[in-house]
Formats: C-alpha cells, sequence, structure tokens
C-alpha cells in the first residue's frame, strides 16, 4: 500500500510551527516556575530569572528547537505506524457488496474483451484475463474503502 499523508494542516499548525521555529513557543518564565514551592517573594523571583536566563540562552534555545523537531518526527512516525496498523486492520474486514461484485465483473470482463480485441490476449486466456482484472478491482475498490474509512475516522477524531 502506498503511504497515505491524510494529515490535515490548519493555520494554528502552521502558527504554532512557525513559533517553534523561532522559539516563541515557549511559556512566560513565570508560568514556569511554581510559586507555591518559594518561602517568599524574593526566593520565587530569583528561580523565575534563572528560568528565564535559561530560556534566553542561544544554546538552550538551539538545542530546544532540535529536541522538538526530533520529538515532533518520533511522533509523527508513531501516528504514522498507527494509522498502518488501523488501516490494516479496516482492510482486512472490508467486505465487498453484491452491488461492488457486479459491477467489478463487468469491468473485468470489459478490460479482457479490449485486450482480445487489441491483440494481446488469446481468446483462450480470455476467462483467466478476467480473473486477473477482477481480483485487481476487488483489491482496488477494497483499498479504496479501507482509504475512505480511515480517511472518515480521522475527521471524526479531529471534530
Amino acid at each position: 500500500m502506498a503511504e497515505m499523508d491524510m494529515r490535515i494542516e490548519t493555520s494554528e499548525d502552521t502558527r504554532a510551527k512557525i513559533a517553534a521555529k523561532l522559539g516563541l513557543d515557549q511559556p512566560s518564565a513565570l508560568d514556569m516556575v511554581d510559586r507555591s514551592k518559594f518561602a517568599t517573594d524574593a526566593e520565587y523571583i530569583d528561580a523565575v530569572v534563572q528560568m528565564e536566563a535559561k530560556i534566553s540562552n542561544p544554546e538552550y534555545q538551539a538545542a530546544r528547537r532540535r529536541v522538538s523537531a526530533e520529538y515532533a518526527q518520533r511522533q509523527e512516525a508513531e501516528e504514522r505506524a498507527r494509522q498502518e496498523q488501523e488501516y490494516k486492520r479496516i482492510r482486512g474486514s472490508v467486505q465487498l457488496d453484491d452491488l461492488d461484485r457486479r459491477e467489478i465483473d463487468a469491468q473485468a470482463v470489459d478490460l479482457a474483451r479490449r485486450d482480445l480485441a487489441a491483440g494481446r490476449i488469446f481468446a483462450s486466456d480470455l476467462g483467466v484475463a478476467i480473473e486477473n482484472y477482477a481480483r485487481q478491482l476487488t483489491d482496488q475498490r477494497k483499498d479504496t474503502k479501507a482509504g475512505n474509512e480511515l480517511f472518515n475516522m480521522m475527521l471524526r477524531r479531529k471534530g
């Protein structure tokens, strides 16, 4: 199966990526330090200043961007693996109805007759050609149905 990237990129996602690249996605140092862990305001302010110095350090920012990018890549790889597993599960359970089978049979016969008319197969190979086309078309239809179901599931989760 070809890998399907079915993520939907929103303007919020784009803004978040830009902020992360620029290092603007970090909360204020005031929000990063827990006030309740300090006895006095002075101790709290000192801890906040230390945190601010840390997050303002270019080496820290570079390391944070690198680690954030690697983390995002790992999350995306895990999501792709989950999607692949879900696709395989769905694909294994796809059943074609009678209408699908009739359409596939009609298409297979039509394609095999075209091959016969074009001289690509002999009349004695017509049955085998129909079976091969039916098998290919069945797989395509199941792939389409499984892909559609996976896409719908992903949309329902986002919404």
